[in-house]
């Protein structure tokens, strides 16, 4: 039997249930906020990994606070010029990201801590590019959090194909003064040239979380969900 109607009459069609469940899906993983923690895994995080697993929660906490349930994910810094690889960790399911925090919190204590270059420089541009290429798409809604004590990086990488929301280090005033080449993009969907990372001191990990730096980093985070949106 034919469904069509005549003219002056709106034709809706009605989608499969599958299509429309998978649309909806893809929808929902598009007003997400990812977050990819790039964190040190080298032998000289050793007194500071604590400081920096506690840090993590707190921001998760903060965000969870406003009622921002992200897709966490982790990458971990390795020496990939003494012939470590850096590494992506995955979750329970298989999957880069996830928004089981007890999973998530499990895979950051998990990390192995070893290794590193004798000089302190390791291969921080490259776990940038892979943290980046891993995302499922790029957009605003997107963000790394690097944690490091590294005293420079020992490759070089540019970032300007992963456009992105945020980028925030914590890390030593050496690493800071890197070329970091990021591609951020604004609350109406343009690129913004002027943004640049945030860098924060390391340091301030091993002092008691305050208000103002939770504020510093969360609300930033927060509002990269603002103006974004999804074609379908």
């Amino acid at each position: 039997m034919s469904t069509f109607q005549g003219q002056g009459t709106d034709y809706n069609p009605v989608l499969p249930d599958r299509l429309q469940e998978k649309m909806e899906s893809e929808k929902k993983k598009g007003l997400k906020l990812y977050l990819d923690f790039v964190i040190d895994g080298t032998a000289s995080m050793y007194t500071i990994f604590p400081a920096v697993y506690f840090a993590i929660m707190h921001f998760i906490e903060s965000l969870e606070r406003y009622e921002i349930h992200p897709l966490l994910g982790i990458t971990v810094i390795r020496d990939e010029a003494g012939g470590e690889e850096t590494e992506q960790l995955p979750f329970s399911d298989g999957e880069p990201f996830t928004e089981d925090v007890a999973d998530f919190m499990r895979q950051v204590r998990a990390i192995r801590l070893y290794g590193g270059s004798n000089d302190g420089r390791e291969s921080v541009h490259q776990a940038i590019r892979h943290s980046l290429a891993k995302f499922p798409s790029p957009g605003r809604n997107k963000a790394i959090l690097v944690f490091s004590d590294a005293y420079g990086s020992n490759d070089y990488e540019e970032y300007l194909d992963y456009p992105l929301g945020q980028a925030v280090f914590f890390t030593t005033d050496e690493l800071s003064q890197e070329d970091f080449r990021f591609c951020f993009v604004r609350e109406d969907g343009c690129y913004d040239e002027e943004a640049s990372p945030m860098f924060l001191p390391v340091e301030k990990l091993l002092k008691p979380m305050s208000a103002e730096l939770l504020d510093n980093v969360v609300k930033p985070l927060k509002d990269l969900l603002k103006g974004v949106s999804i074609g379908i």
